[in-house]
């Protein structure tokens, strides 16, 4: 039985900023862990980028994992379908899914981060009182949308996603276009972080973020639960 409909939207950039031989993408398993457990729940997910078609994946999360049962082979072939044929964003109705989900990837920083197309849709979500999550760099797809009032969707809110201590002990500080961190601080949001790689998940209402890849599997169980007991519409 399908319980509802999730949508993943994943950067298109494979890029890393001025390291013009380092490939990025979306990080696998972000991706595939919040997949396996949102679609063995029954629900379906289906997979947008900004540009649409092949999402790349950021070989560096084909070798690294942090859940000792995640095999990225098998993930990938899992996901094959959604990381091979995503919808344009400019093609994506709002009202078709029940909750947004923004994987990590450093390719964020630079595509989703100002891609007008999300924002709007974005802000969609937020309006219909529909369950927003991201995880590590996906926070940076949530720093262009506004509220009606012109204000930040994160004005007021509680909020987690990569920290600067992370991205220094990956020597990244100073590849990355900016600090997640300082700039959802920026938009008036309070921006918590815990340790490095300790798994960290923050829920304000219908907002849902975490830190880093070892949260993915307790944000997409945060997801879950605001799916299956949704709270009042807060955006």
């Amino acid at each position: 039985m399908n319980k509802g409909k999730v949508l993943f939207v994943v950067t298109s950039h494979e890029r890393m900023g001025v390291l013009r031989n380092r490939k990025t993408g979306v990080w696998l398993e972000d991706f595939a862990v919040a997949h396996d457990i949102l679609t063995d729940a029954g629900y379906e997910v289906k997979s947008a980028s900004p540009r649409g078609g092949e999402i790349p994946v950021d070989p560096d999360s084909m070798r690294y994992t942090e859940h000792a049962a995640f095999n990225p082979e098998a993930g990938l072939e899992r996901g094959k379908e959604l990381l091979l044929e995503s919808i344009p964003l400019d093609e994506v109705d709002h009202d078709e899914f029940d909750a947004v989900y923004y994987p990590g990837g450093y390719g964020s920083f630079w595509d989703l981060s100002v891609s007008v197309k999300n924002a709007e849709l974005l802000e969609d979500f937020v309006r219909a009182g529909k369950p927003v999550a991201a995880i590590r760099h996906g926070g940076a797809a949530l720093l262009s949308a506004k509220k009606p009032s012109g204000q930040s969707i994160l004005n007021g809110r509680r909020v987690t996603g990569a920290s600067d201590d992370e991205e220094r002990q990956m020597a990244l500080d100073r590849v990355v276009p900016f600090s997640l961190g300082k700039r959802l601080a920026r938009c008036g949001a309070e921006y918590i972080c815990t340790e490095p790689w300790k798994p960290h998940v923050v829920a304000d209402g219908m907002l849902l973020t975490g830190q880093n890849t070892q949260s993915a599997d307790k944000l997409a169980h945060a997801i879950l639960s605001v799916m299956e007991k949704p709270a009042d519409g807060d955006g």
